[in-house]
């Protein structure tokens, strides 16, 4: 755990630890397209693959759909129910049946109606199932982080109908014998924003265990770090549950120096980012959220001014830090960065298991896109003072 922790945060000091680092396996380097039409560069897996993961996706969050119809009392139960049931029978079609994932075959199992709040959180998905799409066609356009895929348009894109079987066969078989749409630098590109993006949330996590353990306080401040901005002072405030510091004293010594520097490792972080154009902001020493973007996705602006053909008016652009952004909006946050890293591991094979844990994601870059750049260097200055053990 410490371990992963310490290459995701190359230092409480913002210098990295030089440890070996040790490379992730799986077919991650920059490959030509090879003969079985695979999507991208990197991609370990087919089009045909990637297209029958989008449509149990795509099946599973029709199913989604359903239950929060059901949960909601929206809509007409004849309606409903048959549409329950054309869901349920295509679900055995075996294309669908042997491609469900563990969780997904016992979501799909269970009684119509009786899908649990916990079930009702693999929403997510959608983001998942955008990536995939975005893979397969140009179609689709990979939105900011802190904005959600079109739900419709994803719908729309592949054709697929549940009551139709035929659509699924149609969809995958279309994506096997197509041309990949993504050159090498468009994934590699998407890849290095999901890893900071990805990276950020994992650091709200750590931010939030910081003010559990009361180490946000100005006698708790970074070790051999006393210049701390306003603006990273603020980053937290005393927690009425901080524990005492002989309970601090218990723990890895590692663990609380990154803790205790990690307002400035998300500062440094954020201008790696923006400068890289991982981020389109900065905002606070931190990365910056279109704010308006972010709440249109929470229902909060709900009367938006229209234009004369009916679409949406364009909010002027409003940034705010990420940690300012209230617990509804971090969650959507965290869930949008979670669910898109998790499609382009699967993709890139550095993780198997659809239902793998989405806290505890690997970078798919050898080193994670964020750090790269500072990581080579530190490697220099390393050189330059004859210090580099590595």
């Amino acid at each position: 755990m410490l371990r992963s922790l310490a290459l995701r945060f190359p230092s409480a000091a913002v210098r990295p630890v030089r440890v070996p680092i040790r490379l992730p396996r799986g077919p991650l380097g920059m490959r030509a397209y090879s003969a079985d039409h695979s999507t991208g560069p990197g991609i370990a897996r087919s089009a045909s693959e990637v297209a029958t993961r989008a449509v149990c996706l795509q099946l599973v969050m029709a199913r989604w759909g359903m239950e929060m119809a059901l949960k909601m009392g929206h809509g007409d139960e004849e309606t409903k129910t048959k549409a329950l049931e054309n869901i349920a029978k295509t679900s055995e079609e075996p294309i669908i049946a042997q491609n469900l994932s563990a969780k997904e075959h016992e979501l799909m199992a269970k009684e119509d109606g009786q899908w649990d709040r916990d079930d009702l959180q693999c929403h997510g998905h959608w983001e998942s199932l955008g990536v995939l799409l975005w893979m397969l066609t140009n179609k689709v356009d990979l939105p900011p982080y802190y904005e959600m895929f079109s739900r419709p348009l994803l719908f729309n894109t592949t054709g697929v109908l549940p009551a139709v079987p035929k659509t699924i066969h149609d969809f995958v078989g279309n994506a096997q014998h197509s041309h990949a749409r993504r050159t090498p630098a468009e994934v590699q590109r998407a890849i290095d924003v999901a890893e900071a993006w990805y990276w950020r949330a994992h650091a709200q996590r750590l931010l939030t265990t910081r003010e559990e353990l009361g180490l946000d306080r100005a006698d708790h401040g970074p070790s051999g770090s006393g210049n701390q901005s306003s603006s990273q002072d603020s980053f937290l405030q005393a927690s009425p549950t901080m524990v005492q510091a002989a309970d601090v004293a218990k723990l890895p010594r590692g663990f609380v120096k990154l803790l205790r520097g990690l307002p400035d490792a998300i500062a440094r972080a954020s201008r790696l980012a923006h400068e890289h154009k991982l981020i389109e902001a900065v905002a606070e020493d931190d990365f910056g959220i279109d704010s308006n973007a972010l709440y249109v996705n929470l229902g909060v602006n709900k009367n938006i001014p229209l234009n004369d053909d009916g679409s949406p008016m364009e909010y002027p652009v409003n940034w705010i830090p990420y940690h300012r952004v209230d617990a509804s909006g971090m969650y959507l946050l965290t869930d949008i960065a979670q669910h898109r890293m998790l499609a382009f591991n699967w993709l890139t094979g550095t993780v198997q298991d659809w239902d793998a844990d989405l806290t505890e994601l690997p970078s798919i870059n050898p080193v994670s896109s964020l750090w790269a750049p500072f990581t080579e260097a530190a490697r220099e200055d390393a050189k330059d003072d004859g210090s580099d053990r590595t």
